[in-house]
């Protein structure tokens, strides 16, 4: 069986929270023959199942439900706040997302979703993993680990929400008011990344997420917000992403803006 390893320690230092963390098992410093790679599993099942994520027919996860970033997790996800990937051979890639049995001996129950890509040594890579059943869908982006001035924080902005075909994302004082509300990525289609833009992580303030072209002089078309300062570290670098369904008010289907941790 193919070993997969963690690589621990994109950035020098990091900011963290007091989560349960995972068992990550083993882990090597970086070889950059390998490519990296975090897996965003932001899949909304009703009833959120717990599933593994395989590569090359290897599971590379423990158990996991949506909305959580593997390995390393981020803020407002259900995962730790740590930059960590797993450090993969490159070349040729399966991923399958599989259901285990009921008693977890290992082997698989039902494949929920396969997916090939190909993957380039040295290169780290986000491979986020979006809706449910047969209208499952993923995408592989490749990230940069480029540092921000200090006192700024870098990010991009993913739309992995099924039913809201193109979203605007704001950057504003608070979650009650549109006063100081500024936007920050424009008509992100869903499946799709924007482009980088950094943020004086000096002022704390709450994000949201609105349909794209809504009315943005009410907090009435407004899907999601987040005002959690965790997501505002010196010269980091995130992956802002919306997730769930325009609608939903279940816990695991609503819709959600959370922040993976890239460097």
């Amino acid at each position: 069986m193919k070993k997969f390893i963690l690589y621990i320690g994109i950035a020098l230092a990091f900011y963290g929270c007091e989560k349960q963390g995972f068992d990550y098992g083993d882990l090597t410093k970086y070889d950059n023959t390998k490519a990296l790679v975090k897996i965003n599993y932001a899949s909304a099942y009703p009833k959120d199942p717990a599933v593994a994520i395989k590569f090359n027919g290897s599971r590379v996860t423990p158990l996991i439900i949506g909305r959580t970033p593997y390995p390393g997790g981020g803020y407002n996800t259900n995962g730790p706040s740590n930059p960590d990937y797993l450090m993969v051979d490159p070349g040729n890639l399966k991923v399958d997302v599989i259901l285990p049995k009921k008693i977890d001996d290992g082997t698989d129950s039902l494949i929920l979703y396969s997916a090939n890509y190909t993957l380039e040594g040295g290169t780290p890579y986000t491979l986020h993993i979006a809706d449910t059943a047969q209208l499952t869908k993923s995408v592989l982006i490749p990230e940069q680990f480029q540092m921000p001035d200090s006192g700024y924080a870098r990010y991009r902005f993913i739309n992995l929400m099924p039913n809201v075909p193109a979203i605007d994302l704001y950057y504003g004082q608070n979650a009650t008011s549109v006063v100081g509300e500024r936007l920050v990525a424009s008509n992100i289609k869903y499946m799709e990344i924007g482009e980088y833009f950094t943020i004086n992580r000096a002022s704390t303030r709450t994000w949201k997420i609105r349909a794209a072209g809504a009315d943005a002089t009410t907090i009435n078309t407004v899907l999601a917000s987040y005002a959690g300062t965790g997501a505002l570290g010196n010269q980091r670098e995130y992956t802002i992403y919306a997730m769930g369904y325009q609608g939903n008010t279940l816990p695991s289907g609503k819709p959600y803006i959370s922040f993976l941790l890239v460097r």
